[in-house]
């Protein structure tokens, strides 16, 4: 990993941005190394108080070089045990801090460092430029070394132990690479520079931690002599424009590229994940996972009419603008109804607004409407979604909710009783109940389009919309679903607009020339076999090619190269790119699965099976794997081991209706009509409960990463249903 070449000199005698008069910045920061921001402290020679407000912040402490005033009592002998594997930490005779993993059998001297308070973590340098962050980080309050991810048991796939060496999750996998995961948000100015062919990173930056370049527009000074950087007119800026810088590194998203600007869109470099998956987020929008708070704060309200980041934040501390213990923070706008972008914040008493005592914990705004959750396990963060806590949907839906968060001693029936008393039967948090309810039992696979679309048309939240229609992509579309996606790819909104297009399908081409990226590809991944004969679709598909090389480093980059290559019938670069997803990720099984039906449609079956046999013992408790596993050995004519897979998928999931459907057209081919019927019968049920229409013929088969547009989340999760084949005609 190389530095970028700063052209500009690293002295602080700068020339004034306003007068040419020479200015010195004469204050200490508090930033590590003053010297390693050259071009921020010529920011400083004008803007002191700003400057020394932003080296005090966690920002400017994002990544620094290791300190041995510091971070030397961590590498004292220590150790940790995590995922099988003992990790030492020591600092040897000359002085170097290493790490041992014993597992691995490697050890490593310690890079550099990320973070400040609560935690610390340290990167060591891995195999051709890649850098990683282990799972064991340091405590700066209680001092010792403990396991990030100790209550992430639930992303162990059918019960095998997750982030074991060799996993896409394992701190020397892919997925604790900081190249690709983290460096973004943690450098100014950075660039992954990742070489696909030779599995290399170059990477490079213009400043550590997170300095004026990243949130400032600045240019050269119209005297180059100067060596000055001068701040552009940032008051162009629209506050939306402001936000989505915050956004880049605060949610929760895919990254098409780098390239992102201050100034630019969100929406044109990144796609924000949105709750639709179980143990992502709750039902609800409450962050349940690894969220940040983009995705929650886009579902609120608030975020909805233009509320940004820096209504509550200061720019360069960071920190709060006002108190949130006594409510002052909330109240500057809820006491007197202040408007944002034309919409009156609702006036809140707090003398009656709250059943808990005035004063008391539980009478702060943020205690009820920003619960607190830790992430990687020791990090406290407030939810962003600024939901009502409603203990009635949590005891049928399992969400949590303040109360009980706060009144350990009480359960939800207790804390819905409160509720009711204090607000009465239908207190306002009632009007989203149905609307969690269908995105519940969506995110359960038995998504009701009916209940989908009646949430949609009252929603008033773009974000919600954008959820709802993601999460009707996932079944049959009806006629009355497409009617109204086809309203939805004109809403303003870019989310919504793309979320229209994955429910439109082939339907959505006119999108593919939409002005925001977002859409263009959400548009484009569905129609990728057919847009080389689209007029003018030249430009996404070059799109959708430099988002796959910029994702390369990872499994899910690797399967779109993989299916673009098919597209291009460059079929030898379609088997070295799914093959090199499974080496990115040996776990998962979409992978192995995507690259069964590739071998599966070349006409190499024994190899398709060999891959789907691999899979099914690697996740016996999959029905997915086992449903494809039935398909292959159909196809080989192994008619009762595809019988024994069905069954086994049925076992594991019985309302599986492409399953269902399948194990009948087999049982019919095997002479056992009434084991058919009834199998039929079923099916038939279940679709009606859905309100789809008969799954008289599944769609032909696309490899996982490309239905709908493929995702950055860990390849073992794949963002939404697949569909197979039916048993070929001969055999049916």
């Amino acid at each position: 990993m190389k530095k970028c070449l700063i052209l500009l000199p690293a002295v602080v005698l700068l020339a004034a941005c306003n007068d040419q008069k020479e200015q010195k910045y004469e204050g200490q920061s508090r930033h590590w190394n003053q010297q390693a921001v050259p071009l921020s402290l010529q920011c400083a020679a004008c803007h002191a108080k700003e400057f020394e407000d932003w080296a005090g912040s966690d920002h400017a402490w994002a990544w620094r070089q290791i300190d041995p005033a510091l971070d030397s009592e961590p590498f004292r002998g220590q150790s940790l045990t995590a995922h099988g594997s003992k990790l030492l930490f020591r600092t040897n005779r000359a002085g170097t801090m290493t790490l041992h993993d014993e597992e691995s059998g490697q050890s490593f001297p310690v890079h550099s460092v990320l973070g400040r308070t609560p935690l610390v973590q340290y990167l060591v340098e891995g195999e051709r430029g890649s850098f990683h962050t282990p799972s064991a980080a340091w405590d700066v309050t209680k001092r010792e070394w403990f396991d990030m991810f100790e209550d992430d048991s639930r992303l162990s796939a059918e019960g095998n132990a997750s982030r074991q060496l060799g996993d896409w999750g394992h701190w020397l996998g892919r997925g604790m690479n900081w190249n690709s995961q983290c460096a973004w948000c943690h450098m100014s100015g950075f660039r992954k520079n990742y070489d696909g062919k030779t599995d290399t990173y170059n990477s490079t930056w213009q400043e550590p931690g997170v300095t004026c370049i990243q949130c400032h527009k600045l240019a050269p000074a119209p005297d180059p002599e100067d060596g000055c950087m001068v701040a552009r007119e940032d008051r162009t800026l629209t506050p939306k424009q402001i936000h989505d810088n915050c956004a880049t590194c605060h949610a929760r998203r895919e990254e098409f590229d780098d390239s992102f600007t201050v100034g630019d869109a969100f929406d044109d470099h990144f796609r924000l994940e949105l709750p639709t998956t179980e143990g992502i987020f709750w039902p609800n929008g409450m962050q349940r996972d690894e969220d940040y708070c983009e995705t929650g704060l886009r579902h609120s309200r608030m975020g909805n009419t233009g509320v940004t980041c820096i209504e509550c934040h200061d720019p360069h501390t960071a920190q709060l603008k006002l108190p949130q213990e006594d409510n002052s923070l909330c109240q500057r706008c809820h006491a007197s109804g202040t408007e944002v972008n034309g919409v009156a914040a609702p006036i809140i008493d707090m003398a009656t607004h709250t059943p808990c005592p005035q004063g008391s914990t539980g009478a702060r705004c943020v205690e009820c409407h920003m619960p607190i959750s830790p992430y990687m396990a020791r990090d406290p963060r407030r939810d962003h979604s600024f939901n009502s806590p409603d203990p009635l949907l949590s005891g049928e839906l399992g969400i949590p909710n303040a109360c009980v968060m706060c009144h350990t001693d009480k359960d939800n029936a207790w804390a819905a009783a409160a509720v009711e008393k204090t607000y009465g039967q239908e207190p306002k948090m009632a009007r989203y109940r149905n609307r969690t309810r269908a995105v519940h039992a969506a995110m359960q696979g038995h998504g009701d389009l009916q209940a989908l679309m009646a949430a949609y048309r009252e929603e008033e939240v773009a974000a919600w919309r954008a959820t709802l229609l993601e999460l009707m992509a996932r079944e049959a579309p009806t006629a009355e679903v497409l009617e109204l996606a086809r309203a939805a790819a004109k809403d303003p909104s870019a989310m919504v607009r793309a979320a229209a297009a994955r429910v439109l399908g082939a339907e959505a081409v006119s999108l593919i020339h939409d002005p925001v990226k977002l859409v263009r590809r959400a548009a484009g991944w569905p129609l990728v076999d057919t847009l080389a004969q689209a007029p003018g679709a030249e430009d996404v598909m070059r799109e959708l090619e430099s988002t796959a090389m910029h994702q390369s480093d990872q499994p899910t980059g690797a399967m779109q190269l993989a299916i673009l290559a098919e597209v291009r019938q460059d079929k030898a670069e379609a088997e070295r790119q799914y093959r090199r997803a499974i080496q990115l990720d040996p776990v998962s099984y979409v992978a192995r699965m995507d690259f069964a039906v590739f071998l599966a449609k070349e006409g190499r079956p024994v190899e398709a099976l060999q891959q789907m046999l691999d899979c099914a013992k690697r996740h016996p408790q999959n029905a997915e794997v086992q449903y494809r596993l039935a398909l292959i050995l159909a196809e080989l004519n192994q008619f009762q081991a595809a019988l024994t897979a069905l069954d086994k998928a049925l076992a594991l999931e019985p309302d599986f209706v492409r399953a269902l459907y399948n194990r009948a057209q087999l049982l019919q081919f095997l002479n056992r009509p009434e084991e058919a019927a009834r199998d039929l019968l079923r099916c038939r049920e279940l679709s009606a409960q859905d309100s789809v229409s008969s799954p008289a013929q599944p769609e032909p088969s696309q490899p996982a990463s490309a239905q709908p547009e493929p995702s950055q989340s860990p390849p073992t999760q794949p963002a939404s249903p697949q569909t197979a084949p039916a048993f070929p005609e001969s055999q049916q």
